[in-house]
Formats: C-alpha cells, structure tokens, sequence
C-alpha cells in the first residue's frame, strides 16, 4: 500500500505562492496585500517543517531558492524590524489606548514566521549559497536580535499584572515575547551561517570574527543564560520547545539544544583554520575566552564529545604567548543595504505612515475584521499544527501527554486543569486575540 503524503499546500500552490513572493514597504503593513503575503508565509513555513520533519523532497526550500527569493525573505523580516523601532512607538503615542492590536500583533508574528521558515530551510548548504549579499544584512539583524535576548528574557509578569494589562501594555508584552523567540531562532540561523562561511562572500567571514566578533557574543549568552532562570520558588526552569518549563534537580546539567548549538557554534569559530587569519586574538580576547574553560565541564563534555577539542585547544591558548598582529587580507568589504535602504526611503515619512496605519490596524472594521480572521483561521489551524508535531500531543506547562485542549481557541494542549491553569498568564494574549477573532468571524 503506498504511503500518504501530508500537505499543507501542494507542490503546484508553493511555485505559485513563492513566484509571487515580492519586498513589501513600510506602508504596506496590514494592507490586503499585505495579509495575503503573510497568509501565504505561513502555510510555506508549515509545509517546509512538515517536509523536512518526514525527510522527503523539501519543496518549498528548492522553489524559494530557484525563484531566488530568499533574499525576499530577509529583506521582509529587517522591514518589519524596522517598523517597530520607528513605527510602534508613533501608533501608540496617536492612539495611547487602542481598541484592538489583533492586526499590529499579526505584523509582529509575520517576522517570527519568515524566521522560523528561514531557520528551516537555512539547514542546507544551496540555501545559505543562495543568501548572496543579503548574508550580511542577515548577520546584522541576527546579531541585533541576539543581543537582544538579555533584555526581554524576564519578561513574564505575575497572572495579576497580566489580567490588568491595557492593550497598549499587552502589545508591549507581545512585541518582547516574539522578540525573545526570534533572537533563539537567529542563533540557530547563525550556526548555519557560520558552517558555511566558505561558500559565501568574503565579506561574511570579516563580519562574523571582525566586525561583530561573535566569539566573544557566544562566551556571553554562555555567561548570561538567558534561556535558564530562576522561577519565585527558587526552582529552575528553561526555555524549552517554545515554553519555559521546570527543570527537576537531575536534569539541571542537562542541555537543550539552543545551548547545544551556542557551544558547538563557538567550536566551529574558534577551531576554524581561517581564525587565525581573521580572529586578531589578542591579550583581552585571550583572557575573555579562557573563561570557557569554568563552563566545560566533564558532564557538559559527555553530552557534546566534540568539545574535548575546544578544551584541547583552551589549554593550548592559555600555555601560550599571544602572536603578534599579522597582516590581514585586503576584503573588499560588502555592506549591509536592506535596512539603510529602508530608513532612507521613509526617514521623512514615520509621522504620516503612522498616521495612516493607526486607522488600519486599531481602527479595522469589523467586516474587515471577520475577513481577516477567515483567511488567517486556515493558516493558523490548529489540526495543522498539530499534524506538524508528527507525535502525540503534549501539556504546553509540563510537557507530559495530554488529553484536553483549549476549548477558547483549540490551539494549545494541557493534561489536566491543573496545568492548564499554571500556563494561563502565557497562553491568555494568544487565546484572546484567536478566540476573538473566530467570534467575530461567527458573528459575521
């Protein structure tokens, strides 16, 4: 009998889907147009998880990359970088109180989205080749994002605080909640990145040791763990799949996989043959990485093998006299141009985009609304997701099999009312805003 094959859109819908793939302006954001585009993201991101989780012909990554519109992608999430820094702060100083955020919320989850298809796809080789320029102005915003992660990790408030939030304050919550997802994401992007810096732009090389130096950006995030914290009672927790979770005793020495990643990327630089060359290591550098040293441990060691180099290669460093300066190669460098593009383009404009914007996206009519809510309920479909997951469904507090959904807005599960309570002051913006949204679409 021959095996079925899942489809979120078939293979004729991703070629059309990605073919009409085009950058977006500022001003477009929450236009039809626009939601269309964000519409279509989506179900290409679900569907690229969906092939590369059942190890088939990834589709949506070999079309996004002979239509050459993975630069598309970067230039979209830097876009909507941009209209947070510059275009938020303008709507909220308009409208201090809006009504609705559902449709600024959805702009803030489009970048999450083209992140998590980008961390997808960016696995191989071709498509990381066929970044080209754009490469650098993805390191910049993944550099930007990550730096990032220290400021928003603390983010979650008391259940009391969460009940009494305007909707200006949940925005706010919203904008660092998505934030902090896409700055561990953009980790994993930068691994890729950094594992195939010989097939892309010099320029990338000289960005990554040089300019950023992301070495020292990686020793940080190992010094600050911003994906462990300490919860009231004193007990651990980790972000783990998407969600903090408690961490028992036994398993506090036990790695997830963002730092898994972060530990083999700083292996992957510091043992690449091309450091020396690139990487000036001199004596305040020296000194700031042998502080890995304190963090490789035998049990961290056991559950990454390849690290033993990197404890060999530490050891080597410390023993040794710090070279001098050598000459470095002559990189005619390339420069980032999405985003300066982008802040040219409108720097004289912020106040009348805002303007008009604050009409679109706290003002939207209901019709509009229920429209809206329609097409976007197809792409955010939670029997979708869950057909993703390719396992059974888990306690999004706890992590143990569950049995019971959400009943407002069927998207998360829960192994009993216990845990479903624990996880309100996360789940309850997301509930609201899905569950509100399928009323008005009822209603209408």
């Amino acid at each position: 009998m021959a095996e079925s094959i899942n489809y979120i859109i078939h293979p004729g819908e991703i070629e059309t889907y990605v073919s009409y793939l085009e950058p977006t302006n500022i001003e477009e954001l929450g236009s039809r147009r626009w939601f269309e585009i964000h519409e279509r993201i989506q179900k290409l991101h679900q569907q690229s998880i969906l092939e590369a989780g059942e190890m088939r012909e990834e589709t949506v990554k070999d079309t996004l990359i002979s239509y050459g519109k993975i630069p598309v992608l970067v230039y979209e999430i830097i876009c909507i970088s941009v209209w947070k820094e510059k275009i938020i702060p303008r709507l909220l100083s308009i409208e201090p109180n809006p009504g609705n955020t559902f449709m600024a919320y959805t702009i803030l989850f489009h970048e999450a989205s083209i992140i998590g298809l980008l961390e997808t796809i960016l696995y191989h080789t071709d498509s990381c080749v066929a970044l080209e320029d754009s490469c650098i102005d993805l390191i910049d915003y993944c550099i930007c994002s990550i730096v990032c992660l220290n400021t928003v990790k603390d983010f979650f408030p008391p259940a009391r605080e969460i009940l009494t939030k305007s909707n200006a304050e949940e925005l706010k919550t919203q904008k660092k909640e998505l934030a902090f997802e896409i700055g561990l994401r953009c980790i994993s992007i930068l691994r890729y990145i950094i594992e195939n810096l010989d097939s892309l732009p010099i320029s990338a090389t000289s960005r990554v040791f040089e300019t950023h130096d992301i070495p020292l950006l990686l020793l940080n995030l190992i010094e600050t763990t911003p994906w462990q914290r300490e919860d009231k009672d004193g007990t651990t927790i980790k972000y783990i799949d998407g969600s903090w979770k408690k961490v028992k005793d036994d398993d506090k020495m036990k790695l997830t996989r963002i730092e898994g990643i972060v530990w083999l990327t700083l292996r992957q630089l510091l043992l690449d043959p091309k450091c020396p060359t690139y990487y000036d290591m001199n004596e305040y550098r020296k000194q700031q990485l042998l502080k890995l040293q304190g963090y490789l441990h035998d049990v961290l060691v056991d559950q990454l093998s390849p690290l033993s180099e990197l404890q060999y290669w530490l050891s080597h460093i410390a023993v040794s006299q710090v070279p001098p300066t050598g000459k470095k190669p002559l990189i005619l460098e390339v420069l980032p141009q999405i985003r300066e593009s982008l802040l040219r383009r409108s720097e004289t404009q912020w106040k009348r985009i805002a303007q008009r914007q604050v009409k679109v996206l706290f003002h939207c009519k209901q019709g509009d609304m229920a429209e809206i809510a329609k097409r976007l309920s197809s792409a955010y479909d939670p029997e979708t997701l869950e057909k993703l997951a390719g396992t059974a469904p888990t306690c999004a507090e706890c992590g143990e099999r569950a049995a019971k959904k959400c009943s407002r807005c069927k998207a998360l599960w829960y192994c009993g009312r216990e845990c479903q309570v624990k996880n309100w002051p996360t789940h309850k913006t997301t509930c609201n805003k899905l569950s509100e949204s399928f009323q008005k679409l009822s209603v209408n």
